[in-house]
């Protein structure tokens, strides 16, 4: 399904390059994966072999109020072709091939706690020197880790968490026997 999802988003991104409006539709884009990620039976309905075209069209058209109309229209098309299940695919396809066009990288960042605006915008800044391109990070809360962040941008990990460290410490007296 790589293939069917790529050529949905490619043809959302040909679209919106030639508008130049790729950056203001990244950003709605990102809001409709966080919103059907955190609704997963909202593609349940989209797919149901129950509900005529007609009244899913009618319910994209109520649940997606204010939203970009050629977005709308490629979630129409999607679903008539019986793939609505891909839509947050799709959606993630689009917004690679924008963050590749614009030469930045996402990544993850851990924390105990939500980071601030201001915390987020430091740490992009310093892992995007060290990444050498623009980097923004996506905050994601874990208590595991103790205290401290722990960054993860594809295969690079950046991990300056009291619990790794507590795991350095246990390495080095299992090491020196205990001393």
């Amino acid at each position: 399904m790589k293939e069917i999802t790529s050529r949905y988003a490619e043809a959302l991104y040909s679209l919106k390059k030639d508008e130049n409006s790729l950056e203001s539709s990244q950003k709605e884009i990102k809001e409709l994966i966080k919103v059907l990620k955190e609704n997963p039976d909202f593609l349940v309905v989209l797919n149901s072999s129950y509900k005529e075209f007609e009244e899913k069209e009618q319910i994209i058209d109520k649940v997606f109020i204010g939203v970009d109309e050629e977005i709308k229209t490629l979630i129409k098309i999607v679903v008539k072709n019986h793939r609505g299940q891909y839509l947050t695919e799709i959606f993630e396809n689009y917004n690679s091939l924008v963050n590749e066009y614009r030469g930045v990288i996402e990544g993850l960042v851990y924390s105990t706690e939500p980071l601030s605006e201001s915390q987020l915008a430091k740490l992009n800044s310093a892992i995007g020197k060290i990444e050498t391109r623009p980097v923004e990070l996506k905050n994601i809360i874990d208590p595991s880790l103790i205290g401290g962040v722990k960054v993860v941008i594809n295969d690079h990990i950046y991990d300056g968490s009291i619990k790794r460290h507590i795991n350095d410490m246990k390495i080095a007296l299992l090491k020196y026997g205990g001393i």
